[in-house]
């Protein structure tokens, strides 16, 4: 099957445009006022952007993933001289920088893309991911871009040849769930032209090539740049089939049943304008609609984000494929209720966790307040016990994590925000305007250590200033490996 002739699309926002830009600059704002990155693995790479050469400290660790790592946090850590001892204006910064890159991405998506709908499903996968540091955002926006100049039948080989050569470079250095994207792509594209649907030939032959391609040089990759920090080198390997292990990635959607609204409703204008057995009604994704909202209201914190990474790239593939192999307009038209209502509960759960967010902010700085006051030498470290297993189990705060009533900070924010984790070092770092470090000791089995003497060594040579090298110091005692 040939691709058909390429026509501009439209300029203007559609109305699923607007809603998902729309929820997107919600996400954004309510993320940057609320520092969300410091309460997951952002926090580190940020602390290693603010104290020194983020890359020997922390960014080397994951070299196979370094283009995205690079485009989250290097604008960041390339503007930290700008702001000398002014870590607030810092985090303002970083976070807005963060979220500047999706949206950049998605521009040039809508400047080079033969279709409205290469941009719409990026922005739409991307809100279900952006809380979390996941280097598949990044990922992602490359290889749909590079997907969008691949199909455009109008555009010179030349230019699609070279794109794919530097893209497929690029992409190879974002993560490996892109690879699976890819692949998978390519073969539903396959099935869905032996079904008889006008899934363009050449596309899936491409996703297939580019999915091989990123596949092989992810292995090579592993082996070339695999950690030397061990406890990083560990996590990586603990978590390696997370992406397909069929029954974890079921147990992540019985978890946080919002992300089975959000991809039913992500794939509903394929299935409808495909013209397949299997589809929505305009009254079953009301009924999506209403229950993903729900579930977004009473069960979207910290793990929802983290958990929609595993079944996030299959159903984009999905989705993406059913989208091709359709009419446009007929996509167009049939996507327009189900993006507007996947925006509403995308917003919906940012204010949900936003809650969360605020609640531990103002709890954490009750405890910090006594502790700034009156110290010749911030910061000022506290250790502190691990957090107590609290009352509502997991399974019940996906759902409703209000069950926990009065005891709702003590019982879900604190544990699942606070001081269980390694990030609450950090974020106490930051929250206190560096004057208070509360922590907890590395003293687990198994548990990420996140960084490694030397180079905190070298970081300590040429500190920022003195409240930086009490910093490095602390660091170099309590949270890093290889101590000699």
């Amino acid at each position: 099957m040939e691709m058909t002739k390429s026509t501009q699309p439209p300029r203007r926002l559609d109305s699923s445009d607007a809603a998902l830009l729309g929820a997107f600059i919600v996400v954004a704002v309510l993320g940057t006022w609320q520092r969300c990155l410091l309460v997951n693995d952002g926090a580190v790479y940020l602390a290693a952007a603010w104290l020194g050469n983020a890359w020997d400290l922390f960014y080397d660790q994951n070299t196979g993933r370094a283009v995205s790592t690079l485009l989250q946090f290097g604008p960041a850590w390339a503007l930290r001289p700008l702001f000398a001892n002014a870590p607030d204006a810092f985090m303002v910064a970083a976070h807005a920088l963060y979220f500047a890159v999706p949206l950049a991405l998605w521009l040039v998506l809508r400047l080079v893309e033969p279709q409205r709908l290469y941009s719409r499903l990026y922005l739409a996968i991307v809100l279900a991911l952006v809380f979390f540091t996941s280097e598949m955002v990044q990922g992602i926006g490359l290889w749909m871009i590079w997907l969008a100049l691949f199909a455009d039948p109008a555009r010179p080989r030349v230019v699609t040849a070279i794109a794919t050569a530097v893209l497929a470079v690029a992409l190879a250095f974002t993560h490996p769930g892109i690879a699976l994207l890819s692949l998978m792509v390519g073969i539903c594209g396959g099935a869905l032209g032996l079904l008889g649907l006008p899934f363009p030939r050449r596309l899936a032959v491409g996703a297939l090539a580019m999915g091989l391609f990123l596949t092989a040089v992810y292995f090579a990759l592993a082996g070339t740049f695999s950690p030397t920090n061990p406890t990083i080198a560990a996590q990586h390997a603990g978590s390696r089939y997370d992406y397909i292990n069929p029954m974890w990635m079921l147990g992540t959607l019985g978890f946080f049943p919002v992300l089975i609204a959000l991809w039913l409703l992500l794939l509903a204008p394929g299935l409808e304008s495909a013209g397949l057995r299997w589809r929505l009604s305009q009254r079953a994704i009301l009924i999506v609609g209403a229950i993903g909202l729900g579930f977004a209201l009473g069960g979207a914190h910290i793990l929802t984000w983290i958990f929609a990474r595993q079944t996030a790239p299959y159903t984009l593939a999905l989705a993406l494929a059913l989208a091709l192999a359709s009419p446009v307009a007929a996509w167009s038209m049939a996507a327009r209720r189900p993006l507007v209502i996947y925006s509403g509960i995308i917003v919906v759960a940012a204010l949900s966790y936003t809650v969360d967010l605020a609640l531990f902010s103002r709890a954490v700085e009750a405890q910090l307040a006594p502790l700034e006051a009156n110290d010749a030498a911030p910061p000022r470290f506290v250790e502190i016990k691990r957090s107590p297993p609290p009352a509502v189990q997991a399974f019940a705060r996906g759902y409703f994590k209000w069950i926990a009533g009065d005891n709702y900070v003590r019982d879900v924010v604190l544990y699942d925000y606070g001081g269980q984790r390694m990030t609450f070092a950090f974020y106490t770092f930051f929250q206190s305007g560096r004057r208070v470090v509360l922590f907890r000791p590395l003293d687990q089995p198994g548990e990420w250590i996140p960084f490694e003497c030397a180079p905190v060594d070298r970081a300590l040579d040429r500190p920022h200033d003195v409240i930086d090298a009490r910093m490095l110091r602390f660091l170099r005692e309590r949270y890093c490996v290889g101590k000699t």
